[in-house]
Order: structure tokens, then C-alpha cells, then sequence
């Protein structure tokens, strides 16, 4: 999973990051559930990033069975006996393993970094006939406050997460990929293709508030030229962690698939 540079250049926040990742882990592990895996299958992670999905594949095929982790920072992915690691920026380099291999391929927000979608032909071409494939991405959806403790905080909440929706989602990223992707995957020989959608209600104090706030605290440059000021961005983090606020999650939107030929 790509995630965007810190503005000052200094190292990526680790907080910051597991938590943007582990916020959807759960998303994966249910359509994982959707599918079956199986014991002994051959798997492979296209964007293991702090490796939860790879673990929870690992303990789902067994010894018996592999994952193939795959991300361009593998520095918290470790290698075992059943998972091997793989170096790869998948803008330039193609995925690794051997075509129809794979009996599960699983991917979270990397379709989003990728402006070559032959992403899709690469996946599909390494499933075995009657595989399964696995995306998930955010995808763009508006603000909405529910509770605030006045009228300039809700004002202010909305501001903030529309500007972080806006940049995350912004210039080079592709959100609109659940649109036609299932289309495309019917063309490279994919069935049973189901799209959803998922969001769910954030509370002040919770870990989508936390979330939240660490990201307008990780890229706060776009914030600022939107007119927020430090003082309000000291505030939000206040109302991040006050229970009396509730608003709509980002978006997170999934499809599985299956190989039939």
C-alpha cells in the first residue's frame, strides 16, 4: 500500500501509518472469509505493507500452504516458512510468480498508485482456473458530521476531512476505479464479480477519530493553504477525541472475483 510522503521529507509516522492500514485490515479478513481459503493454497499479498493480511493468510493456508508478500517498503514483513517476501514497486516492476499459480491474490489501496491498470492483466494471468482475487480501495464520498459540540466545530470537522479526502484522493490517484473495474475483470475472464462498499460511524475518542487526526497532523500543508489555521488544526484534534462528535467514515470499497478459464 502506497501512502503519501511526509511534506517535510522526514520518515513516514508508524503510528500513522498501521493505524491507515489496520483501519481496513478487518474489510479484508471478512471477504477472505467470503471466499474460503483454504489449507495449503498458494496465496500471494500484492500490497502486504505492515504484513496483518499476510499473517492472517499465513495461519489460514497452514504449513502446507504459501503467501507471497509483495510491497514497495518490506520493512515489516518477515520472512517464514510458509510467507516469502518480494521487493517490488509495481509501477515498473511486474509482479512476481509463476502464471496460473495462485489460488487467492489479494490487494488494499495499491490500484489507486498504479495509472498502467495492466495491474489487472498481471493478477488475473497468475490465478489458477477457479482462483479468486481480492481488491480494496477508498474511494471518494463527502463528509458527513453527525454530532458536534457546536456549529463551528461541525463546520470546522468538515472542512478538515473534505480537505484530507480532496488530497489523498487528489491529483495521480484513480478512485473511480470500482466503476470500471468490474467490467474489466469480465473481459480477463472473471465471474461472480461483487462490488461493495463500506462505511461505518466514527466517534470522538475511538480509532477512526484517531485515524483522523493523525492524518491531518501527517500532511497539514494542504490544510493550511485551504485557510485552516494552526489554532483550528489544534482544535480538531481536540474534537478527534471528544465522544460527543460522530461523523461518516471514509469510504472503503471492495471487490472479489473469480477465475473461471
Amino acid at each position: 500500500m502506497t501512502v503519501p510522503p511526509s511534506e517535510s521529507g522526514t520518515p513516514v509516522n508508524p503510528q500513522w501509518l498501521r493505524r491507515l492500514r489496520d483501519s481496513f485490515t478487518p474489510l479484508t479478513i471478512r471477504e477472505l472469509a467470503t471466499v474460503g481459503v483454504r489449507p495449503g493454497q498458494r496465496t500471494l499479498d500484492a500490497s502486504a505493507g505492515t504484513g496483518a493480511v499476510t499473517s492472517h493468510l499465513a495461519d489460514l493456508v497452514g504449513p502446507d500452504g504459501s503467501v507471497m508478500a509483495v510491497d514497495t517498503d518490506t520493512s515489516q514483513l518477515h520472512l517464514t516458512p510458509v510467507i516469502d517476501v518480494h521487493q517490488r514497486d509495481l509501477n515498473v516492476d511486474p509482479l512476481p510468480g509463476d502464471p496460473g499459480t495462485f489460488d487467492v491474490i489479494t490487494a488494499r489501496c495499491l490500484l489507486e498508485h498504479l495509472p498502467n491498470q495492466d495491474i489487472f492483466h498481471q493478477m488475473t494471468a497468475l490465478l489458477k482456473p477457479g482462483g479468486w482475487l481480492l481488491l480494496g480501495e477508498v474511494t471518494y464520498l463527502r463528509t458527513m458530521v453527525y454530532e458536534a459540540p457546536s456549529q463551528a466545530d461541525f463546520e470546522l470537522i468538515t472542512t478538515v476531512m473534505d480537505t484530507l479526502v480532496d488530497t489523498i484522493t487528489g491529483e495521480g490517484k484513480y478512485l473511480h476505479w470500482i466503476n470500471y473495474a468490474p467490467a474489466e475483470l469480465l473481459t480477463l475472464g472473471m465471474r461472480h464479480v461483487c462490488t461493495s462498499q463500506h462505511t461505518e460511524t466514527w466517534t470522538g475518542g475511538g480509532r477512526g477519530c484517531a485515524l483522523a487526526a493523525d492524518t491531518a497532523h501527517h500532511l497539514p500543508g494542504p490544510l493550511l493553504a485551504a485557510g485552516i489555521t494552526p489554532a483550528e488544526l489544534d482544535r480538531f484534534a481536540e474534537l478527534m477525541a471528544n465522544p460527543a462528535v460522530l461523523m461518516r467514515s471514509i469510504q472503503f470499497g471492495g471487490i472479489h472475483a473469480q477465475k473461471t478459464s
